[in-house]
């Protein structure tokens, strides 16, 4: 969808019918790369992101004098905190959304290697980069806040970048993006058949690569896509976490004997629990009228702050943990 977008600014613009058409044929592609292999995608992504890294930089220096760097927050007092942890959590989602990608590229890598490296580079090569690329996406409203509010950042730098800097990087936009979505539909379709799904891996992957291309149609022609892609991050942050507690505690501090009854147990229950705390105001924002939720007045004692993902973590882990600490003594 982002790969469809910046396409779009390359044809003048946000045409739905373009954007549309865009993201049927970079769905394709992506597919097809997707069915042929991981080797495939492991080459492309090794050269494509020093490619990028060096478009990045040159579009961020002739952006820079346009920035507002003192342009202060549009929240203050207590309610900068809760807006604060609001956003900062949505980030993480995708941070998180991202996390089982590390284990497509530890194949290439000899059994000897240290467990200490193999967590920590990945975890330094998803991270710096957010944070980087968080900073560039949020000095980018204040050149023309009017103009990213209505059509997007994408607008801001066709309108405000040299044509010979936009142009190749809404380019290569759209092929790095092409890039992600490989990895996006190679490791779905490997989950697909993780879970039992009795499928060919090229039947898994083309299936959930239509299932992605549906959705994105749907945030196109439906929806506002940034609202879409903003539900889609705190859907995940719904549920990862806690999830993610319970496969570190399994690897890390009960030597990868997991109990899959008690894991999922540990998952509802910590779920269940950070429902309690989800402003869904913010989840269903994209509703007309927005309807008053049972859990409103603890999301205003907290200033809009959404720790769903927090208390779902740190319930998952303290119920798997502690039953499995008692069936121990």
């Amino acid at each position: 969808m982002i790969a469809a977008q910046a396409g779009a600014q390359l044809f003048g613009g946000g045409n739905r019918l373009i954007t549309l058409a865009l993201v049927i044929v970079i769905a394709a592609v992506s597919v097809v790369v997707a069915v042929f292999g991981h080797q495939t995608i492991k080459v492309l992504e090794t050269y494509g992101a020093l490619v990028f890294a060096v478009l990045l930089a040159a579009l961020f220096l002739f952006l820079a004098p346009q920035f507002h760097w003192n342009q202060g927050p549009t929240a203050s007092g207590s309610d900068y905190p809760g807006a604060f942890v609001l956003g900062f959590m949505t980030c993480f989602a995708l941070v998180a959304s991202w996390y089982p990608f590390a284990a497509d590229y530890s194949r290439y890598l000899p059994a000897s290697s240290s467990t200490r490296s193999v967590s920590l580079w990945p975890l330094v090569g998803v991270t710096l980069p957010m944070i980087l690329l968080g900073i560039f996406g949020l000095l980018l409203p204040t050149i023309d806040a009017t103009l990213a509010s209505s059509q997007g950042v994408l607008a801001v730098i066709s309108a405000h970048a040299p044509a010979w800097v936009a142009v190749p990087f809404f380019a290569f936009v759209v092929v790095g993006e092409i890039w992600a979505n490989y990895m996006d539909v190679y490791t779905a379709g490997l989950v697909s058949l993780a879970m039992g799904i009795r499928l060919r891996r090229w039947q898994a992957a083309l299936g959930c690569g239509v299932l992605g291309t549906a959705l994105a149609a749907y945030a196109v022609l439906v929806s506002d896509f940034h609202l879409a892609y903003e539900d889609f991050l705190i859907l995940t942050y719904l549920w990862a976490p806690a999830w993610a507690a319970v496969v570190l505690l399994s690897f890390f501090v009960f030597d990868g004997k997991p109990r899959p009854a008690l894991a999922l147990a540990a998952w509802a229950v910590g779920t269940a629990a950070s429902l309690v705390f989800v402003n869904y105001a913010n989840l269903f924002s994209n509703l007309g009228v927005a309807p008053t939720f049972f859990n409103a007045g603890l999301i205003a004692a907290l200033h809009g702050a959404d720790l769903s993902g927090l208390v779902s973590a740190a319930v998952a882990a303290a119920t798997y943990w502690g039953v499995r600490r008692i069936r121990q003594s």
